[in-house]
């Protein structure tokens, strides 16, 4: 018999805003709401640890208690506080040798299948080690070398060893945020990487999407002192990013498969004008995000849960 999966939720949340521009339905409640929809949708209880940077609301916080252990981080920062949470996740024994550990932001809107997609993703692809839900750059794995070439079609469009499972189509992802999934044994041994890879700064998250699979992150240029950003700052910083190539540089069992979902199933709540993010798949393209997101609404009104309406951003936090 194989054994029962489990996951492990490493939900980070913070009561602090950023100026990104939102759609007029986000709030940290419609996000936690969302997510715990979608756990509702396993066949199994997943464990959630809620680890908060700070002060949350008390609604969002008497949330946390009623579904998952709730812990507070010193972290101030976006880096700082994943860096606690991968050390934190990492140091738990594992719930089983096919234990997934999700590591979640407060900011994203979850779709009903999110979860139940992801664990079948993991059971069907014993081959990959990380999942994402987010983004449709596609690595072309077939090109050689450690220098990372994106395929020109989006998500898994064009790709003949694409394959489904669950509510998406698996295909070898680019990279994503810090919300991902990951087998808890590669976590326990990526730790180390995990944890150096926000200390490089700039878009560290692709960074360290590239490094776990082997690819080199940086240019030799973005190693160089830089004096507009300070030549001390960005020496040091430089001289990260030269050990993170050097830890890119992976025998080949330790070089991941990271693995993406089309169409995206968690969609991050911000309105961005395409300088900052790609454009997504086809298939994502055809998600009505603000749907869903009045649907998590009235999945949680029955159950009690108080999710501003759109519009109420006083009430978001």
């Amino acid at each position: 018999m194989s054994p029962a999966p489990h996951l492990r939720i490493v939900y980070r949340s913070t009561g602090t805003e950023n100026g990104k521009p939102r759609p007029e339905y986000y709030s940290k409640m419609l996000g936690l709401a969302s997510l715990l929809r979608a756990a509702d949708r396993l066949p199994f209880a997943p464990e959630i640890v809620f680890l908060n940077d700070g002060r949350v609301s008390d609604a969002v916080l008497d949330l946390q208690h009623d579904h998952g252990a709730v812990h507070g981080v010193d972290g101030g920062s976006n880096r700082r506080s994943f860096r606690a949470a991968v050390a934190r996740a990492a140091a738990v024994p594992a719930g089983g040798p096919d234990e997934i550990v999700w590591f979640a932001e407060d900011d994203y809107l979850y779709a009903p299948e999110a979860f139940t997609t992801l664990m079948a993703a993991a059971e069907r692809f014993p081959v990959a080690d990380y999942f994402s839900l987010y983004g449709s750059d596609a690595l072309d794995a077939s090109v050689p070398g450690r220098r990372p070439v994106m395929r020109p079609e989006k998500g898994a469009a064009g790709d003949p060893r694409a394959r489904a499972a669950g509510a998406a189509t698996w295909y070898r992802a680019h990279a994503t945020t810090s919300t991902f999934g990951v087998r808890a044994p590669a976590l326990r041994q990526d730790a180390r990487l995990l944890r150096l890879m926000p200390w490089t700064g700039g878009a560290w998250d692709t960074a360290t999407c590239l490094a776990l699979q082997g690819y080199r992150p940086f240019r030799a240029a973005d190693l160089l002192p830089d004096a507009a950003g300070g030549v001390v700052r960005t020496g040091v910083r430089g001289l990260v990013r030269a050990g993170a190539g050097l830890r890119s540089a992976r025998r080949e069992s330790r070089r991941r498969v990271q693995l993406g979902a089309d169409p995206e199933l968690i969609w991050h709540m911000e309105l961005l004008d395409g300088t900052t993010r790609t454009a997504p798949s086809a298939l994502t393209a055809r998600v009505d995000w603000g749907s869903l997101a009045i649907d998590t609404m009235f999945w949680a009104a029955d159950r009690g849960i108080a999710v501003p309406a759109p519009g109420s951003r006083r009430l978001a936090c």
